[in-house]
């Protein structure tokens, strides 16, 4: 069995890794960490919940080793909440080295992140948006950067961040070592390899299956105006101090918070109208259990790692079959079992067969017999389905 010290970890950030739970590496862990440190170019592919963070944070910390009064090593990630991970990674790992991460993202005020900047960092981890602007202002010197790293590559791009992306890069030395992490490698994740990598090494890892094997995935068929009664009665016969719902839209999700609260289940939100400061104080009341319910958006749930949620719920599918996998892997971590549950009405019934071609595995044992729908037919007022 591969052990961290193996790959090429030294002996105290081997400890520093035992401190922290972290007795092998994973998988992506295993096949990227010895080409990092030998200097390699990486465009590399896993699923979520693999441990890629750490695929690239450790290595990065073995190879600055000690701290400089200048950033060597920048990891751009499309997400605040990514960011807050990563910057939390790094600093878990990197204990031992006494080396100095900065966080930079957009949603709070300039001042504390631009004094962080001023006062010197070896690692950045930075949202494009905000790295610009400090650059922009003078606040940031990025010419002794050594390490570059896109994460969540493909979220880069669908998020269109990869303008600010460009700029960013231009002003980087061109002797550097580049890496990018991606849920999937698609034609357009290789266009921006090509763009910035040198002839890199491609690793794609966990390929076996697309979605966590721990999880338990059931759907649920329900009419759209009988969720809020679904849920509220799902989440008290759950009785676990856990559980994260999707939905679509930022309306929606305070609209599900409110109808929990009435049912007199603790609910909080997250979606990109919630300040910084709000985000920080519902994420770490939800860590600590101070509220057992958690309803979120696909934006505003990237990078969310908290490996005690128990329950996802899919209020509403999304559109695209990667979210589906990103959201069911928010549970299921560490090893652990997880459940998750998507409501699904007739007018999404066409998502879970597109979610079930990408998976691979069949998940309504019904969708045969469905596919020919009765008419619908509606109340004299045009919205509540007669069943």
């Amino acid at each position: 069995m591969t052990k961290f010290i193996e790959l090429g970890m030294s002996k105290p950030v081997a400890h520093a890794l035992k401190n922290v739970g972290y007795t092998e590496p994973t998988e992506i862990q295993a096949m990227t960490i010895p080409l990092i440190m030998a200097g390699h170019d990486i465009m590399a592919s896993a699923e979520t919940g693999s441990g890629k963070t750490a695929a690239f944070a450790l290595p990065i910390i073995e190879c600055l080793h000690e701290p400089d009064e200048k950033t060597r090593a920048l990891v751009l990630v499309p997400t605040r909440e990514l960011a807050l991970q990563v910057a939390e990674q790094f600093e878990r790992f990197g204990s031992c080295r006494r080396l100095r991460t900065v966080t930079v993202y957009g949603g709070t005020g300039y001042q504390q992140q631009g004094r962080a900047l001023k006062s010197g960092a070896d690692i950045i981890v930075a949202t494009p948006g905000r790295l610009l602007d400090f650059m922009e202002q003078g606040t940031v010197d990025l010419r002794a950067v050594e390490m570059l790293v896109l994460d969540e590559a493909d979220r880069l791009l669908d998020m269109g961040f990869m303008p600010q992306v460009h700029r960013i890069v231009e002003k980087l030395p061109r002797e550097r070592q580049t890496m990018m992490f991606s849920a999937t490698i698609d034609v357009r994740v290789e266009a921006i390899a090509r763009r910035y990598l040198i002839e890199p090494d491609t690793v794609r890892a966990n390929t076996r299956q697309i979605e966590p094997a721990a999880i338990n995935q059931q759907i649920i068929h329900v009419d759209e105006f009988g969720k809020d009664m679904l849920l509220a009665k799902l989440i008290k016969e759950l009785d676990t101090s856990s559980v994260l719902v999707f939905t679509r839209t930022k309306r929606k999700a305070s609209w599900v918070k409110r109808k929990l609260r009435d049912s007199n289940v603790l609910a909080e939100e997250i979606h990109g109208d919630i300040t910084q400061v709000q985000r920080e104080r519902v994420l770490k009341a939800y860590r600590e259990g101070k509220f057992s319910v958690l309803v979120a958006t696909d934006v505003a749930a990237r990078g969310l790692d908290i490996p005690t949620i128990s329950h996802v719920i899919n209020y509403d599918l999304p559109d695209s079959p990667e979210d589906y996998v990103h959201r069911i892997g928010r549970t299921g971590r560490a090893g652990r079992a997880g459940v998750a549950m998507s409501f699904v009405s007739v007018e999404q019934r066409h998502l879970v067969r597109d979610i079930e071609r990408v998976i691979g595995r069949q998940l309504d044992p019904d969708s045969a017999a469905r596919k020919k729908l009765p008419p619908r037919r509606f109340s004299a007022r045009g919205r509540r389905r007669i069943v």
